[in-house]
């Protein structure tokens, strides 16, 4: 575990004190670019003075703060971050009669409360000082499995997965209940979300379903807590070409996700369903999406939000020869990024990602149409040769792919021929190995054509590609098909009856979809078809593994895309 995270036993006063080991809080948070005022030490020290204190505090007053904080923990669970940093502050202006044991475990819970909720607010740095200064005062609490998940959260966000691996796994001891199955979940889900950007798409799978599982057996509520996890599923998803099936996923969280999910969430879902809009040729559709996640960006106070909104703006108007537009969205990115100099590390890393991507897609986009002379020279190769190179430190393969698939066009465009096929070669090496298939079918058509040439051999790479052929060649069979499958500015969805052949369902699973996108229950169901509702069970069952979904609402959203029913009601999550 983290060298910050060392205790030894105070025999006197019989609580856990942060030895003097370094580093210290401000020294960790120094080290990774976080400018943010360390903990006040005031916090042992008033522990250790109100022990030696009277010990007047009546209990109701006690028994009152641990409602508080049971409220408090309710609000975090419900992803409501600011109303649980209101409640944490009134519960600190009560605490100073109490006794030192109690205070100390009070104090201990009130940081780990804060952190939860400054991660939620997306301020990586606050929250990881108040989770260090929880565990600094406490390690030993069931609220200390919290503040260790916002450790990994943190270290996820800075990408730094030596310090993520090495914050320890803990069971907390105590009662087991919702926040103990929530923080498991999203321990899951962040597990998840780095075997996704390390490309290990397979066990990424199986941690994000282990979330999921969590998440259902918990029920997940209005909030879409489960929507990193989901979104995760979803990618895999759609690298493997289920594309209906990753967008059911998202679409049924999206609800959730705008009353009050998780930016991680509200980053991957927005951002999947509109590659998924501009997949199927429906840019109009994309661009809405877009526009409400820079919205709900504005609304939150997420700028890496916005700025990922506009960056993706910039991709589609730049893909329908919108130049002026795509030059609007840049600028406006631009100008938040000048804004964003107070955030985080990890903040700033990100939108300053956005904008050195938009910026290079236009100046393509305008050395293609030839809207000025000097395009050429305007794409900045340095600029994405650093940025290349400072995710793939980031161990983020998944989004260097992106990168580096601009990089090979930017090659191209600027004359470097010969250096554009050898990254593209590495490119095709490592997306075969890892299974990474849409992202590369999905690529520009300067790049598709580059690979169109390796596999007909009109291009021959300096290294040997013979065992590549296969895999690029699928690539741009599947590109080819899907371009003659989709027809611009119209809904590309499969009718019914080649979604229903395709699906293999019966007409009674068809009834039962139909009735339970009309919101009825499994009773209900049951009497509507008059069978008995363990008969309605065992066919729902059956058409989640038909449609390879996981719940009702999931069920419902994918039947409706695919065209098996028109959605009349609403579809309760339960039976």
């Amino acid at each position: 575990m983290n060298e910050a995270f060392v205790y030894e036993i105070d025999q006197d006063a019989g609580h856990r004190l942060p030895c003097a080991a370094p580093p210290t809080t401000h020294e960790v948070l120094a080290m990774r670019g976080l400018h943010v005022t360390p903990p006040a030490p005031v916090y042992v020290h008033e522990v250790l003075s109100s022990g030696r204190a009277g010990r007047e505090r009546p209990a109701a007053s006690v028994a009152r703060i641990h409602l508080h904080l049971a409220r408090a923990w309710q609000m975090l669970i419900r992803l409501r971050g600011a109303e649980a940093l209101l409640i944490a502050q009134r519960i600190e202006r009560q605490i100073g009669p109490l006794p030192g044991p109690v205070a100390l475990a009070v104090r201990c819970e009130i940081a780990a409360v804060r952190a939860a909720a400054l991660v939620l607010q997306d301020d990586a740095g606050a929250a990881l000082a108040a989770a260090l200064c929880a565990l600094r005062l406490d390690a030993a609490t069931p609220t200390a499995h919290v503040a260790l998940t916002v450790c990994r959260c943190v270290y996820w966000r800075l990408g730094d997965p030596d310090s993520f691996y090495a914050v320890e796994r803990r069971e907390p001891g105590g009662q087991r209940g919702r926040l103990h199955a929530v923080t498991t979940m999203f321990d899951l889900a962040f597990d998840a979300a780095i075997e996704f950007g390390q490309m290990h798409f397979n066990a990424a799978r199986l941690l994000a379903d282990d979330a999921l599982d969590i998440a259902r057996r918990c029920g997940a509520g209005p909030a879409a807590i489960d929507a990193l996890p989901a979104c995760v599923m979803a990618q895999v998803l759609y690298e493997e070409g289920s594309i209906d099936e990753s967008e059911a996923l998202v679409a049924a969280r999206l609800p959730g996700i705008r009353q009050g999910g998780t930016i991680e969430g509200a980053l991957r879902g927005y951002g999947l369903l509109a590659r998924i809009a501009a997949n199927r040729r429906q840019p109009g559709q994309g661009l809405l999406l877009l526009a409400e996640a820079d919205v709900l960006g504005t609304k939150r106070n997420w700028p890496r939000l916005r700025a990922a909104s506009l960056a993706q703006q910039v991709e589609m108007h730049v893909a329908a020869d919108r130049i002026d537009q795509a030059a609007l969205c840049a600028q406006r990115l631009a100008v938040l990024d000048g804004q964003c100099g107070a955030a985080s590390s990890s903040a700033r890393f990100e939108i300053a990602r956005y904008r050195v991507l938009a910026q290079a897609r236009l100046a393509l986009a305008q050395a293609h149409s030839g809207a000025s002379a000097q395009a050429p020279a305007a794409v900045d190769l340095a600029a994405l040769r650093q940025l290349h190179c400072d995710t793939v430190l980031r161990r983020d393969r998944y989004g260097a792919v992106t990168i580096a698939l601009l990089l090979v066009e930017a090659l191209l465009v600027t004359g470097l021929r010969d250096e554009a096929v050898e990254a593209l070669v590495t490119l095709l090496k490592q997306a075969a190995s890892a299974g990474l298939h849409q992202t590369l079918i999905d690529c520009s058509e300067r790049v598709a054509k580059l690979i169109d040439g390796i596999v007909r051999g009109s291009i021959v790479p300096v290294v040997d590609v013979r065992e590549l052929l296969p895999f690029a060649g699928a690539l741009i069979l599947r590109r080819r098909r899907a371009a003659a499958d989709v027809q611009p500015g119209r809904d590309t969805v499969r009718d019914t009856a080649r979604s229903v052949a395709a699906m293999g369902l019966s007409e009674r699973e068809r009834a039962i979809i139909g009735l339970m996108g009309g919101g009825l229950t499994n009773k209900q169901i049951a009497v509507r078809l008059g069978i008995a509702p363990e008969t309605v069970k065992s066919h729902v069952k059956h058409l989640y593994a038909k449609l390879s979904v996981r719940n009702r609402i999931e069920a419902v959203t994918l039947a409706s895309r695919l065209g098996l029913i028109r959605l009349s009601g609403c579809v309760h999550a339960g039976d």
